[in-house]
């Protein structure tokens, strides 16, 4: 029986675009082992720290937590010494820098394309890292064409050396709706523009704060792990307008989507962009900035803004105001399956860890 391991970091933490990638590649794998009959042929075992946040149900796949450092230093160091020379997946960025024989996601280089987001000793790092694994990997992956020509172009990786597997949302299909939330943070529903929010300046929520001071009819609900606070540190006035309700769970953000007016994701640079995919699941109109990856992923189902002009996207916020505008057309989600990836995922584990 061939033993393979999968780097289980993601989940010691909160769930965004990375950690649900690898949360869904793992269910659909776990899910192809059993349907494929090969679980007397592959073993695959998530190693992860000790402190675990996320939980997942898998009937193929163990989970064994070892160690007793965190992050990076569990990653680097005892992570490897355990694996030794078996075959690693990392799933979110991240490897171990000393070990041959594995496969990484990397799904975006902002820390190139948009270094002012990150502070030096984090753009340091991960330029190191990036340098050194994509020297010593046999295969990368990431989530779109866009981030593979983004790879070649800041690393020089062969493009033949990159396979792309696009993100899900087909989970958002098992995903109760609780509507609590609109009780919890006295939400009016339908009376709202809806954003997921991150403290990155490549995010660029200071547009949607720029927006919302220009639109004092227009009520704004920024859900994630957002402290206002920080906003104001860096100068920007957060308009009684404007509510932050900080990190919500899946059920919590599905009804989020499920009342809004519109979804708005206007950032500087992506990889890929999960929410405003599951924005449209939900029927919700969706505008996002116009760069290269949101036009890949959204196609013509997003409506697209220059993300540095506040009067554009309040002319857009103004379309949806009355329910009756808003087109709930559905969305065809069959390029955005978390399945679609595992057949290339599975081939490329085996023919790299022979």
């Amino acid at each position: 029986m061939k033993k393979i391991y999968i780097n289980g970091r993601f989940l010691t933490q909160n769930i965004t675009g990375v950690q649900r990638y690898a949360i869904e590649i793992v269910k659909a794998l776990d899910k192809y082992l059993n349907n494929n009959k090969l679980n007397d042929e592959y073993k695959f075992e998530i190693v992860c720290p000790k402190n675990i946040k996320q939980k997942t149900d898998l009937k193929n796949i163990e989970i064994k937590q070892i160690g007793i450092l965190k992050g990076h230093l569990w990653e680097q160091i005892e992570l490897p010494l355990y694996v030794k020379n078996k075959f690693l997946f990392n799933f979110c960025n991240c490897a171990p820098l000393i070990k041959k024989n594995q496969i990484v996601t990397i799904h975006d280089v902002a820390v190139c394309a948009v270094p002012y987001a990150y502070s030096k000793s984090f753009r340091i790092w991960y330029k190191f890292m990036y340098k050194v694994l994509t020297f010593r990997l046999k295969k990368i992956f990431t989530v779109s064409e866009f981030s593979k020509r983004e790879l070649n172009k800041y690393f020089k990786i062969p493009l033949e050396h990159i396979d792309v597997t696009y993100n899900g949302i087909d989970h958002m299909k098992n995903i109760k709706s609780d509507e609590n939330i609109f009780s919890k943070f006295s939400i009016e529903k339908d009376n709202y523009v809806l954003a997921v929010s991150s403290l990155n300046p490549s995010k660029n929520f200071k547009l949607i704060l720029e927006t919302a001071k220009i639109s004092p009819e227009i009520n704004f609900v920024i859900a994630g792990g957002t402290n206002f606070t920080v906003f104001k540190e860096q100068g920007f006035e957060i308009t009684p307008n404007v509510k932050f309700i900080g990190y919500v769970n899946d059920e919590e953000l599905v009804a989020l989507y499920k009342y809004a007016s519109c979804f708005v994701y206007p950032s500087i640079y992506e990889g890929f962009g999960i929410p405003p995919l599951e924005a449209m699941y939900m029927k919700t109109p969706v505008i996002v900035s116009n760069i290269e990856a949101t036009r890949e992923i959204c196609k013509n189902n997003g409506i697209y803004i220059d993300p540095l002009n506040k009067f554009e996207l309040k002319n857009k916020i103004e379309q949806f105001k009355d329910v009756e505008f808003r087109n709930k057309k559905e969305f065809d989600i069959s390029e955005y399956r978390w399945e679609n990836n595992i057949i290339k995922i599975f081939n490329n584990i085996i023919k790299c860890s022979q």
